[in-house]
C-alpha cells in the first residue's frame, strides 16, 4: 500500500471551518493525509508539518518567508483558499520552485454580483427613497426624477481583473449596456474577446456608471483623483469594491459636495474611515463594511476550489489557476 502524501492546513481553525466543509475535507482525505488546521505557535507544529508536500492556507496564514520554509523541507505546492496571496508568499518560496495557486476566482463572483446589484440600487435611488418611504415623506422631488435603470447606459470599469471580467459577463444580461473598460495591461484583441470598448481612464470616468476593480499597487494609488473624478457626469454612480487606496477620498468628498454624484464605497482608506470622516456624513455617499466579497456560502466555494487544485496537483494534472512570481506585480 502506497503512503499518502501529507497536506498541512496552515491557518487558524476558525478560518478553516469557514472555508472547508466536512465533505470537502473528507474528499481531500481520500488523496492525502491531512494535518491541522494549525499555526506555527501550536505544540508539535514542526513535527506535524515536516513531511508536508502541500500547504493549504487562507486568511490568517503566516508569511512563508525563508525561516518558516525551513520547517517544510518537502514542500512543493502552496494552495491559498482566499483571494490575494501577495502577503503570504515570498521570493524564498518561489526560489525553491514551489508552485502557488489561489482561490481568488471564487471570490470574484460574489464581488461582481454585489457590484451589479449596487449599480441597480444606486440608479434606482433605493438608499434615499426607501427611508423617505418608511418615514411617510412623499417629498421625493429630484430623487424620484433621478430613478434610472441599467439599460441603454454607458458603464465604465476600471480594471480587467477577475472581478472586472465577471462584472462584464454579468452585464451582458442587461439590454443595451455599453461597457467601456480601462486597463493598461489589456490588449485590443482581449478587449474585443470580452466584448468591451477599450478606453482611456478619462473616457471611462465620463460614463454614467463607474466601478473600480483594479489592484492596489503603487501605480494605481489615487488613480481616481481630482482630475479623473471631475470627469464624472452629474448624477453619475460611482462604486469602489476593490481597495480604498485607489481613490483620493479628499477629492471624492469635494466632488460629492460640489454636485450630485451617488457613491457606494465597500472599501476605504483607512478601513473603516476615521470617525470624523465626511465619508460618514455626506448624504450621497453610502458605506458598506467590506461585505462585497465571500462571506459565508462563497467561502465554502473558495475552499472547494483550493482542494480541487490540491487534488489536481497530487494527481500530476495541470493547475487551473497557477500564480507565478511575475504575475504578482499586476495583481491585487
Amino acid at each position: 500500500m502506497s503512503i499518502k502524501p501529507t497536506v498541512a492546513l496552515v491557518l487558524p481553525e476558525s478560518i478553516s471551518t469557514q472555508m472547508f466543509t466536512a465533505a470537502s475535507l473528507a474528499r481531500l482525505s481520500e488523496h492525502a493525509t491531512v494535518v491541522g488546521p494549525l499555526l506555527p505557535d501550536a505544540p508539535g507544529f514542526t513535527e506535524s508539518v515536516k513531511p508536508a508536500r502541500v500547504v493549504l492556507g487562507g486568511w490568517g496564514t503566516p508569511h512563508f518567508g525563508a525561516e518558516l520554509l525551513k520547517l517544510f523541507p518537502h514542500l512543493e505546492f502552496f494552495a491559498y483558499s482566499a483571494g490575494s496571496v501577495k502577503g503570504v508568499v515570498s521570493d524564498a518560496l518561489y526560489g525553491r520552485g514551489i508552485q502557488v495557486t489561489t482561490s481568488a476566482s471564487g471570490n470574484a463572483t460574489p464581488v461582481a454580483e454585489f457590484t451589479v446589484a449596487m449599480m441597480q440600487a444606486l440608479l434606482k435611488q433605493v438608499f434615499w427613497l426607501a427611508p423617505m418611504m418608511s418615514a411617510g415623506n412623499r417629498a421625493w422631488g429630484d430623487r424620484f426624477e433621478q430613478v434610472r435603470e441599467l439599460c441603454d447606459i454607458d458603464v465604465g470599469l476600471v480594471g480587467a481583473s477577475r472581478i472586472g471580467r465577471e462584472v462584464v459577463r454579468l452585464l451582458k444580461a442587461f439590454k443595451h449596456v455599453r461597457v467601456k473598460l480601462y486597463d493598461p495591461f489589456l490588449t485590443p484583441q482581449q478587449a474585443e474577446a470580452l466584448g468591451v470598448q477599450l478606453c482611456s481612464l478619462d473616457e471611462v470616468c465620463a460614463c454614467e456608471v463607474v466601478s473600480v476593480h483594479a489592484p492596489n499597487i503603487p501605480q494605481t494609488r489615487h488613480m481616481l483623483n481630482a482630475r479623473t473624478l471631475a470627469r464624472l457626469p452629474d448624477h453619475a454612480v460611482f462604486i469602489n469594491t476593490s481597495r480604498g487606496a485607489l481613490v483620493d477620498e479628499t477629492a471624492l468628498i469635494a466632488e460629492v459636495k460640489r454636485r450630485p454624484i451617488y457613491v457606494l464605497l465597500d472599501v476605504t482608506d483607512p478601513e473603516p474611515p476615521a470617525k470624523d470622516s465626511e465619508l460618514r456624513t455626506l448624504e450621497n455617499i453610502i458605506l458598506t463594511p467590506h461585505i462585497a466579497g465571500a462571506m459565508k456560502q462563497a467561502r465554502h466555494e473558495m475552499g472547494r476550489i483550493a482542494i480541487d487544485e490540491v487534488i489536481r496537483f497530487l494527481a500530476g494534472q495541470p493547475l487551473s489557476d497557477p500564480i507565478t512570481r511575475e504575475m504578482l506585480a499586476t495583481q491585487a
